[in-house]
């Protein structure tokens, strides 16, 4: 079963698509442009998203950041009219697609089907995996595993974990790790790191200890040593 969410301010365009994707068994959740603000931790639920685009531009490019910060499910764009230049502007900012209104919700269902499953089939592909301890982490697909149960990232998490996993037992500066994941964003600070890093904290654990160490003056380093110590004396 999967989880699709349609944002928008009118469903109507979505009725059929809505019954489609009900009678194949996905769960479907339709809600305003707002939801976005206090529920961004709730968008690792849904395997497929589709954002009726609003008409401030502004605003929607606002909201393909939120979403693809905290996700890294489909985005498919939808919207009356946009000349090629705006579509290919939405599409290079993340979206995986536009569609424009009317649509065929039979043609629409079907390539949102065909794009799950070949998902599903990259899941199974032999993955780039690094393994610490009880914690796995697959590079390819994004995807962290500890002790069975899967732990879902935000995109910014996600790259964070993966450029420390990645420098075994040794000290990421904080500049090194800011330009890695925000590249060249002048807005992201040491503090917006430090939050990260504290969510990060809280999600990946070995055991009860936190692998994430903070190198006063220097940056973060995770601690694989412990990870395996202590998957060493739990078997």
């Amino acid at each position: 079963m999967h989880n699709l969410l349609i944002l928008a301010e009118d469903k109507t365009p979505f009725s059929e698509i809505i019954d489609h994707f009900k009678k194949d068994f996905f769960s479907v959740f339709v809600k305003p442009l707002s939801y976005l603000k206090n529920n961004v931790d709730d968008l690792n639920g849904f395997d497929f998203i589709l954002l009726s685009l609003s008409e401030n531009e502004s605003d929607n490019f606002s909201m393909i950041q939120t979403i693809k910060d905290n996700t890294i499910c489909p985005l498919y764009l939808f919207s009356k009219e946009l000349d090629d230049e705006d579509k290919s502007r939405y599409l290079e900012y993340g979206a995986e697609g536009h569609v424009t209104i009317p649509f065929s919700s039979k043609i629409m269902a079907a390539r949102i089907k065909s794009v799950l499953r070949f998902i599903n089939k990259l899941k199974h592909v032999k993955q780039n995996i690094i393994k610490i301890g009880k914690l796995v982490i697959s590079m390819d697909n994004r995807e962290i595993i500890y002790d069975g149960a899967q732990i879902q990232l935000t995109k910014v998490e996600f790259k964070i974990l993966k450029i420390l996993a990645e420098h075994k037992n040794i000290v990421v500066s904080k500049d090194k790790i800011i330009h890695y994941v925000w590249d060249e964003d002048s807005s992201a600070t040491d503090n917006a790191l430090g939050i990260h890093i504290t969510r990060l904290r809280k999600k990946v654990r070995c055991s009860q200890s936190q692998i994430i160490e903070t190198v006063w003056g220097l940056g973060y380093r995770l601690n694989h040593k412990l990870c395996d110590e202590e998957t060493q004396l739990n078997d």
